[in-house]
């Protein structure tokens, strides 16, 4: 039996499913959509006519069919008993109530976005962007009401992806940060390069904000009142685990549920997994939460096995914090650990950083800065963020690489990377930087 069947879940089910043809695998989702791909959403913006649905992983008739998951909609679990192995269901179509035995439960529910209690904020032009249909009500609202200003309220991930597109839409967007700076989880270098490029496309951001209220077409706050005729809350998102706890569970990092390696919870037969769940980080040597899309389907293949093997479990191997987004013509990317963390750690660390066109003699080439963290004396890559344009996230992939194989900057620096001008210049800017480090460390 498994709660939720997005990333996680829907990967646990195919995988159990694929491990052990002969069991009754049951998903009880309880939105109206099958598994998506939710980092594709602010990018449907674009598309008057085409349909949100066009995210979907796969069609409910594949799923059920092809992969012969008994996967149900509109299905909502109104509690567990671990004692009994019964779930309690309401079937939100209809109203009914009914319960379901399992063997083994997954619990995969994903998370929910923050939102601000401040009056006005439940006002109907006032969107979260975290499920399907917070696209849908977003895009019908901007093709329906044509509007001109939004306010973006949270200057993470989702409202600097948003924010591009707006301004593609010739929506103009206002951003407002309650803390004294964007993206903490990267280093100053890095930063800079993004708010250049806020600058440049003449986009208002303030940062060390206070949100009153929102009162009619205006949002009023300590930096001032920005007229709206649309906005945005992205300010976090917490686990969704009340169901969780409310049977027992133990909750870990961040509220989500707490997990072992091999993703059981404290309760009898039951895993959980994806954005509810803690997520092992190896450069830590400990559980974090890290809610995003790859780890989610990784820790939803490992229990699909286990359960389908509970005597021969695998362990999740864990994540090395690796992600990247988009921002107009700049792709911002991270892996290993931030400057934040290593100081919290106090790591003996050496950090260089260095700009590099990103391709030879050749037409559409760009720049890119390259920031690693190694460690001081071995030279052991502990980090790395890039920003720029061109192909940043690839050459991120060769430093998570690295990371994984816990390379050091002497090694990065002898490696046999691919060379032609339309893809790189000689020293790729990978090989310029683990240089640079090389005689600093």
């Amino acid at each position: 039996m498994i709660i939720g069947g997005v990333a996680a879940g829907l990967s646990a089910a195919s995988q159990a499913k694929r491990q052990s043809p002969e069991s009754e695998v049951v998903v009880l989702e309880r939105s109206g959509d099958v598994s998506y791909a939710a980092c594709g959403m602010p990018y449907n913006l674009f598309f008057r006519d085409k349909p949100v649905e066009k995210l979907y992983a796969l069609s409910l008739e594949t799923i059920r069919k092809e992969r012969g998951i008994d996967y149900r909609l509109r299905q909502e679990v109104t509690a567990i008993d671990p004692v009994g192995k019964v779930v309690s269901v309401t079937d939100l179509a209809t109203g009914k109530g009914y319960q379901e035995r399992y063997d083994f439960l997954v619990y995969a529910t994903g998370n929910s976005a923050i939102r601000l209690t401040a009056p006005g904020f439940d006002d109907s032009d006032v969107f979260c962007f975290k499920t399907l249909d917070d696209t849908r009500h977003v895009k019908q609202f901007i093709y329906d009401k044509a509007p001109k200003r939004a306010v973006l309220v949270g200057a993470g991930y989702t409202n600097l992806e948003v924010a591009d597109v707006l301004t593609n839409l010739k929506i103009k967007p206002v951003i407002l940060e309650k803390a004294p700076t964007i993206l903490p989880s990267f280093c100053e270098e890095a930063r800079a390069k993004v708010l250049d490029k806020v600058k440049e496309r003449g986009i208002e951001l303030i940062t060390g904000v206070d949100i009153a209220e929102k009162a009619g077409g205006e949002v009023r706050s300590s930096a001032g009142v920005f007229p709206a005729d649309l906005v945005v809350v992205a300010v976090g998102t917490r686990p969704n685990t009340a169901l969780f706890a409310a049977a027992g569970g133990v909750l870990g990092t961040a509220g989500a549920a707490k997990v072992d390696r091999y993703l059981r919870t404290n309760l009898d037969s039951v895993f959980a997994g994806g954005d509810c769940a803690e997520h092992y980080v190896r450069q830590l040597g400990t559980n974090s939460y890290f809610p995003l899309g790859p780890a989610a389907n990784k820790h939803g293949r490992v229990i699909g096995n286990n359960v389908a093997n509970p005597g021969r479990m695998m362990e999740f191997w864990g994540i090395d914090q690796t992600a990247v987004f988009k921002f107009f013509e700049l792709s911002i990317a991270t892996t290993g650990l931030n400057e934040r963390q290593l100081q919290a750690l106090g790591k003996d660390y050496v950090k260089v950083f260095v700009d590099s066109p990103t391709r030879g003699e050749f037409p559409g080439g760009s720049t890119m800065r390259v920031v690693l963290f190694c460690q001081k004396g071995d030279g052991l890559l502990l980090g790395a963020q890039i920003v720029g344009e061109d192909v940043v996230a690839k050459r991120l992939d060769v430093l998570a690489t690295a990371i994984y194989k816990q390379m050091t900057v002497f090694e990065i620096a002898e490696l046999d990377l691919a060379y032609s001008p339309p893809y790189s210049p000689v020293w790729d800017p990978i090989l310029v930087a683990a240089n640079v480090a090389v005689k600093k460390v």
